[in-house]
Order: structure tokens, then sequence, then C-alpha cells
């Protein structure tokens, strides 16, 4: 077996309209003749941090010889969230299909080639994975517990366009603030049963992981969030159940494997909607998984999903 060599690194790349992308780049060179590009996007209001579990795992994956390909996961902190820039005071951060340039951009400065990069996205990252996939032809795609963009109807378009222009008329919100880490960790795990369906819950160890990434702490002992406080704004212009379907067909017609994963105690989707997204999309893997909507972090699942990951890997062969 040959020896292997990894190395993991905080990154920042500084994008064309002056916004920087903050990161963590886990590299493990085997010495194969394949090469494995990953490019992961986090959640709504998480940050990088929500794949160090699911990273930590790959790496020894790769780093014992059981896979021989040379292996680069990179994942960012979008706009807004964690270390990453917010946007200027003119450009709300409201539009989710915005966060596809950023996608582009930072495979451009990677010199990764779409059609040689899977991209991995959990929750909101998932529907961002797929509008890109969608509209630049990539390797493959890891929906993690989202079926993708979630449509609004369209006869509700002013409503939408209503509520956002009263809410964004009001002013950025100031930053949350707490007395100390371990009040924010203990909020933050109380948040999924609180404003989410279903019966999602999350780790503390999770909750810690995102809580220390996305925040400061300040010089009286308080903790200050960094991410944007406009992410809470509702988007003025929403995607139609027509164009999202749309998405789907185009991800499966240009032949992109897709890998779906779902939690079950995540997102509560209605079995129509799942079987419908999985008629369009076609994946080559779907597996309904232990765990709750942070599965491929809390500890006592993301082992689950890392094993259905690296199985459709290794099935495509990718690795």
């Amino acid at each position: 077996m040959s020896s292997s060599s990894e190395s993991i690194l905080e990154t920042t790349w500084n994008c064309r309209d002056g916004i920087n992308i903050a990161g963590k780049r886990t590299t493990v060179i085997t010495g194969g003749d394949k090469k494995l590009r990953i490019l992961a996007l986090h959640g709504w209001l998480d940050n990088c941090a929500t794949f160090d579990a699911l990273s930590r795992r790959f790496v020894d994956e790769f780093a014992s010889n059981k896979i021989s390909a040379d292996f680069d996961f990179v994942a960012i902190d979008l706009p807004g969230h964690g270390h990453s820039s917010h946007k200027s005071s003119d450009g709300p951060t409201s539009v989710l299909a915005e966060y596809c340039y950023y996608v582009f951009d930072i495979m451009h400065q990677l010199e990764w080639e779409p059609e040689k990069t899977i991209i991995l996205g959990h929750s909101m990252g998932g529907s961002v994975a797929l509008m890109f996939a969608a509209a630049f032809p990539v390797q493959g795609i890891v929906m993690l517990d989202t079926l993708g963009p979630m449509p609004k109807p369209e006869e509700n378009i002013s409503k939408n366009i209503r509520s956002h222009v009263k809410i964004r008329a009001q002013g950025k919100m100031p930053c949350s603030v707490y007395q100390s880490l371990e009040k924010a960790v203990e909020t933050r795990c109380k948040t999924p049963g609180l404003l989410f369906p279903g019966k999602q819950y999350i780790s503390e160890s999770t909750a810690r992981a995102l809580v220390k990434r996305g925040s400061v702490m300040k010089d009286d002992g308080r903790l200050l969030f960094r991410h944007d406080q406009r992410l809470h704004w509702p988007s003025m212009i929403y995607l139609s159940e027509t164009q999202v379907k749309q998405m789907h067909k185009d991800v499966a017609n240009q032949k992109t494997s897709t890998c779906l994963l779902t939690a079950i105690d995540g997102m509560p989707f209605p079995p129509d909607k799942l079987s419908l997204v999985r008629s369009l999309l076609k994946p080559d893997m779907y597996k309904s998984l232990p765990g709750s909507h942070h599965f491929h972090s809390d500890p006592e699942s993301f082992e689950g999903v890392a094993d259905a990951i690296i199985s459709w890997l290794r099935h495509k062969g990718f690795c």
C-alpha cells in the first residue's frame, strides 16, 4: 500500500465582486490515479463547521488506503455566514440563486472543472447545489435532507414582494447577543423544536461547532453572532413549482449522478413531493437514514451518512 499525506487549512478566496469567502480545505494525497474533488455547501444560518464530522470520516477512509484516489474537500462559508463577508447594504442576501455565482467563482479560483467536481449540500446548500448543477453540469451532487428550492405559488408574487419590502424598510436588525458561549449553544439546541416542523433536533456537539465558528466573543464575555441578520428577511422573488421541476429535469437530463439522502426525523417531506422529486431527478442513490436535519454532523448519525456517500462514490467509480 502507498503512504498518504493529509492537511487541513483555513482558507479565504477573494471573489471578483469584492466578497471574501472563508472556508476549510482538507486534502489527502494518496498517489492514486483518480482525483476526487468535493465542494461542500452548508444550510441556512449554519457555516462550514457543519461538515467537520464528515470531512474527518472521509480523511480516515482515504488516509487508511481503503480508497486509492487523491481527495480534495473544500467546505465554504456562504456570504453572510461564518467568517465570510456580508453583502453590501444595497445587495440584500435574500435571493437563493445568488449563491451560484460564488460556487462558480470558487471553482474558478480552485481551477476545478465543474464536470469533474462533486457538490455536496445540506438543506439550503443542497438547493444551491441543485440550481448550480442545472446551470453548469457537474460530476455529481449530494443532497442532504433537502429536495431543492422550496417554491411558492405563482399567484403569491405580489404578496411576496410586499412582504419583503415592508420588512426591509424596517432596517437591518441588530445581531443576536448572548451572555456566554454556553447560553448560545443551549439556545441553538432548542431552535429546531421551536422553529422547524416535524421532530427535528440538533446535538450539543453540532450546535457548539456551529456557534463557535458563527460567533465572536466580546471583551465583556458576551457572545455576538457573525451572520448577516438580513438572512432572516423573506425573499422578494421565489421560484415557481414549474421552475423547480425544470431544474430537477435539467440535472437528470445532463446525466449528473445524484445521491439523495433524507433524515427520518428531519424535514417532514410530504410523500407525494418526495416521490415526484425522485421521479424527476432520478437519483442513483436514495436513502432515508436515522437522525434529524443535521444527521450528517450529529455524532449518533453522521457515520451512516458518510457510509452512504462513500458507497455511492464507489458505485459510480468516482474513487
